[in-house]
């Protein structure tokens, strides 16, 4: 049996399918691993070679600390039991637990464990954690793949004139307009597409009042993961959802505001095209023009141009 390892991931969906690569790697180069999360659980049965449990609670902390000989923890300034492990992880055992930063700033190399990942916020965080897996703990077999397992019985991609528009996400400042998504999927039926909204049950309401589409309800992920597996594309806004079609294999289009942010986050598996507000808009501290009225200098248009360009690529 093969040395113990505890992987921490971020509670977000696209966290959690992207800290999946490390998983991998580690039961790669034949780990037993766990991986620690709160999102995909439900999608175990794509990964059973990687067991998924939710976070303990924190009293739980110095059982943990027994139970693997090394831990990989995905810095979270906003999660006690995250910054507790760290804490007392480090205090216990320094070399034993390496810290990941996942967030695309110069300063980050400042932070007081920068060295034990060194992740570059000028690489999609997918080839990060490879490159971690390579050049930090010199794994002797890499992979970028998140070791993902289609269940039996799907087809890739079967219905590839079906492009899943996924409007909202987990805050209303990473959304594209209402109106523009609702003029995209117009003019993508107009030009044979199928287009199928995806929404949370919180938008469901005010989102079908004001649109003719079709918005399937999914359960659990692991039901929502079957639907975009078999789907043609993806198009919203930075998404976890955005990130878990890439690593189904599923082409994607992301909508955003600043190209630093699609630099680091955006989804990198399979092929895909980031769309932002061109760089000349001003962005100088103190006006912030293009990040604070970033939505208005995005067209559909140009969203409808780089989706052209993206079937190009996937073809």
């Amino acid at each position: 049996m093969g040395p113990r390892a505890g992987v921490f991931c971020h509670n977000g969906l696209g966290d959690g399918v992207v800290s999946l690569v490390l998983s991998n790697n580690l039961h790669l180069n034949g780990w037993r691993v766990d991986t620690f999360q709160n999102s995909i659980g439900s999608m175990q049965n794509w990964i059973p070679h990687l067991p998924i449990f939710s976070y303990p609670d924190v009293d739980q902390i110095d059982k943990i600390l027994q139970e693997y000989q090394w831990f990989f923890v995905f810095q979270n300034d906003s999660s006690e039991f995250i910054q507790r492990l760290i804490s007392e992880g480090k205090r216990r055992d320094p070399d034993q637990m390496k810290i990941i930063y996942i967030y695309p700033s110069r300063h980050i190399v400042n932070e007081p464990y920068y060295q034990d990942a060194q992740i570059d916020p000028n690489r999609p965080v997918a080839e990060n954690m490879r490159l971690f897996c390579e050049k930090i703990l010199h794994l002797p077999k890499i992979t970028g793949s998140n070791g993902f397992i289609p269940p039996s019985g799907l087809q890739h991609r079967e219905h590839s004139k079906r492009v899943i528009i996924h409007p909202t996400s987990s805050r209303a400042g990473k959304n594209w307009p209402k109106e523009k998504f609702i003029k995209l999927a117009t003019q993508l039926q107009k030009d044979g597409y199928d287009p199928v909204y995806i929404l949370g049950k919180e938008e469901r309401e005010s989102w079908m009042d004001q649109s003719e589409w079709c918005a399937p309800e999914f359960p659990t992920l692991d039901e929502a993961a079957r639907y975009i597996y078999e789907s043609g594309y993806l198009l919203g806004n930075d998404s976890g959802l955005a990130h878990l079609a890439s690593f189904l294999g599923v082409p994607t289009l992301t909508i955003t505001r600043r190209k630093a942010l699609a630099r680091l986050w955006a989804p990198s598996h399979a092929p895909g095209v980031v769309v932002t507000p061109h760089s000349w808009i001003p962005n100088i501290r103190g006006l912030r023009l293009r990040d604070r009225h970033w939505q208005k200098f995005i067209s559909t248009e140009k969203v409808l141009r780089a989706f052209d360009r993206l079937v190009q690529t996937a073809v």
